[in-house]
């Protein structure tokens, strides 16, 4: 994912409200790890960057 993608993602978790330590719990990573990813500094592995698109894409934010 290139860095207008990450944004686009990271303006998308704040909209919905996804807190980092709840993302990170969901796909298993660490909320360092997350915020990293966010800024451009380190790329996830596949799987828990599917997992992060996944649970920001179809997160309820009406809880």
């Amino acid at each position: 994912m290139n860095l207008k993608q990450r944004h686009i993602y990271l303006l998308m978790r704040k909209e919905r409200k996804i807190r980092l330590k709840e993302l990170a719990e969901a796909i298993g990573v660490s909320q360092s790890a997350i915020s990293q990813y966010e800024n451009g500094k380190m790329d996830l592995k596949k799987e828990n960057l599917e997992a992060y698109r996944r649970y920001i894409e179809t997160h309820d934010n009406r809880r």
